[in-house]
């Protein structure tokens, strides 16, 4: 009789062990799907990898209508950690978009804290605030203590600004980063081999100084941009262009001096733009919120789906031989 029960708990232990050794071999290759599915409740209607809807979290006031304050943190076009703060690209567009398809919202208040970021990330939601524009919604923005270069940009697409007098803005210009490190490649005895179909197919190579050629085209190529970043604050300022040429010379501006050169509206908080959003939309009183994330297990699972998981670099080597491609910015880099 002990004899059997002793076979009975190897058994009972083998297939705990089995059990394991299969869950690690199949949730990497779709144990999240599984999971999803499951998360998901018997709903057969939508796939597992469908977005969800925003959540409401309840600032103040009440009411009906909507005024929605969304944040912008830290650089425009970064990706984001779901237990972390701050939202990603395709969180910002995802929630302007809810914003603007909600009959029930009738202003939003953008928060910017953001020395700026990419020069396609800054478009690209610059052109979903435009939309919420033409869709009825009132903009306005909330400077918080950074909001230069595509910070500045993104807010050109509100009805009015808001800064404290002290919030860092301005920058007001493009750049473009290239890190050389061909003396330490000789230092370390490492060496680059290029085979290219034309002269300028490696362009911006970390390994050699560029050419004259070189820099007369990414020159070009920043110019351009930069004279996009001054059509947005022509436009949406309402500036001359001369003006607006003699003051998008890169430096940094105080929301005080923002003001006298016409880049911000008014001083002011962020309780102060929330009241300003309600009087251009014709509110007396309304119910401001933010929008979070759900704490469904299947929205958190989602999320860490779609976030990029960076790779194991413990040496370095890998951002050193493998750098991330130049990228043009509208950002503050001191």
């Amino acid at each position: 009789m002990e004899k059997q029960r002793g076979g009975r708990g190897w058994l009972i232990a083998l297939s705990i062990i089995v059990g394991l050794v299969l869950s690690c071999a199949i949730l990497p290759l779709g144990g999240f799907a599984l999971l999803l599915a499951a998360a998901g409740g018997t709903d057969t209607t939508s796939g597992p990898l469908e977005p969800s809807r925003w959540a409401e979290q309840t600032v103040s006031g009440s009411g009906l209508s909507r005024v929605v304050i969304i944040d912008v943190s830290g650089t425009i076009g970064a990706g984001s950690d779901i237990f972390g703060g701050g939202a990603s690209q395709d969180d910002l567009l995802s929630q302007i978009k809810q914003a603007t398809g909600d009959p029930l919202v009738k202003a939003v208040v953008l928060r910017v804290d953001s020395p700026g970021g990419g020069v396609v990330a800054s478009s690209e939601i610059h052109a979903e605030l435009t939309k919420l524009r033409d869709a009825g919604k009132t903009l306005v923005v909330s400077m918080g203590a950074t909001a230069a270069s595509g910070g500045y940009y993104i807010s050109t697409a509100s009805e009015k600004i808001y800064a404290n007098k002290d919030t860092f803005t301005g920058s007001l210009g493009v750049i473009l980063e290239l890190t050389n490190y061909g003396d330490a490649f000789d230092r370390f005895g490492l060496k680059s081999y290029v085979y290219k179909s034309g002269a300028l197919k490696d362009i911006g190579s970390p390994t050699r100084p560029p050419t004259e050629e070189e820099g007369q085209v990414l020159q070009r190529v920043v110019d351009e941009a930069y004279q996009g970043f001054v059509d947005v604050i022509v436009a949406g300022r309402g500036l001359p262009r001369e003006r607006v040429l003699e003051i998008a010379d890169g430096r940094i501006y105080t929301g005080a001096q923002a003001l006298e050169l016409g880049l911000i509206d008014e001083l002011g908080n962020l309780d102060e733009a929330v009241a300003g959003a309600k009087d251009l939309a014709g509110l007396g009183d309304a119910l401001v919120v933010r929008y979070t994330r759900s704490s469904s297990l299947r929205s958190l699972l989602l999320s860490r789906l779609a976030a990029p998981q960076a790779q194991p670099d413990p040496l370095g080597l890998r951002s050193i031989t493998s750098p991330p491609a130049p990228q043009l910015e509208y950002r503050w880099r001191p």
